[in-house]
């Protein structure tokens, strides 16, 4: 294909802006989807229970004919199908001490929402065809869509996200299996956040502060946080942050510390800005090219599940 012409390629401005939406759009879809999936659950029970759900799963989403069967709402997964994962997998995939996930892993098991056995731990089939879970299934939907609304809006769909013709007879799109493919990319996304961090309630902490500070910017002044985030963001107290965490202020200052010591914020007068360290900027540019590849193969799983037709249908 030959390059448009030098008036229509998007100028250096309007990249970095959409570059800049596509970030914010994806921290914040990261953020909510988490908060969906968590629910009522404590912070760390939650991602273990995804972790291990997402473990145990494999062996269905690596086969195109278990997922026609089971990818629905109505057929979940039996029991003999989902693959054990162990306490120290998940506890290395978390960046957690084993103990930690061993301890929370008894407790969850005693009502039901996980059984462990002689090869590890597996998330059964009762705890997730309950009308909880599929409320959960269904708010993660329509978060996805909302999510490929802005990046449309904003410009910022991967280049191969265009649907599928609809089909006349086109019904509900497998909610089970759309929302495996979203979990994949929320994991992914939290692992390289932990990675960043070096541990998971910290990573969780530095998403709300980055969105705090971003979330009502206009998205021409996108750019200009990106290049000076500690002058422009706007600042977040550490009681406003516990509350929408819902973790303790105690908690939350404590990472705040950890992680301004670490270079990723600083304390103004009006409250807390995240930074980026010079050394750390080369992993921030790497975790924004591995999202663009990450979105590129969710939306690449949720075309061929026809999920993006449902959507421009919708539209």
């Amino acid at each position: 294909m030959l390059d448009p012409p030098a008036t229509s390629r998007p100028t250096a401005p309007a990249q970095a802006r959409r570059l800049g939406e596509e970030i914010r759009a994806s921290l914040a879809y990261l953020r909510d989807t988490i908060e969906i999936t968590r629910g009522d659950h404590d912070l760390l029970d939650a991602w273990i229970l995804t972790a291990a759900l997402d473990a145990n799963m494999a062996p269905v989403t690596r086969d195109p004919a278990l997922m026609a069967i089971y990818g629905g709402a109505a057929e979940s997964t039996p029991d003999a199908l989902r693959r054990p994962v162990s306490v120290n997998a998940v506890a290395q995939s978390l960046a957690l001490p084993f103990e930690t996930v061993r301890r929370r892993v008894a407790r969850l098991a005693r009502v039901g929402l996980c059984v462990v056995g002689p090869q590890g731990v597996v998330v059964p089939n009762a705890a997730v065809t309950t009308a909880g879970y599929e409320a959960q299934m269904r708010g993660r939907y329509d978060r996805a869509r909302l999510f490929h609304h802005d990046l449309k809006a904003a410009g910022a769909l991967p280049e191969d996200a265009a649907p599928a013709p609809a089909s006349a007879s086109m019904g509900e799109p497998p909610l089970r299996a759309m929302n495996w493919a979203l979990s994949e990319y929320v994991l992914r996304a939290c692992y390289d956040l932990i990675a960043l961090t070096g541990a998971l309630v910290a990573s969780r902490v530095l998403l709300e502060l980055v969105l705090s500070n971003i979330e009502d910017l206009a998205a021409e002044t996108l750019p200009d946080w990106a290049a000076d985030p500690a002058r422009v963001g706007r600042a977040a107290r550490t009681a406003t942050l516990a509350r929408t965490l819902r973790v303790p202020p105690e908690t939350v200052r404590r990472h705040l510390n950890g992680l301004e010591t670490e270079g990723f914020c600083l304390r103004r007068d009006d409250g807390w800005v995240a930074t980026a360290a010079p050394n750390a900027l080369p992993r921030l540019s790497a975790m924004a090219e591995a999202n663009r590849a990450n979105l590129k193969r969710l939306f690449a799983r949720l075309r061929a599940l026809g999920v993006l037709a449902a959507w421009e249908a919708e539209a």
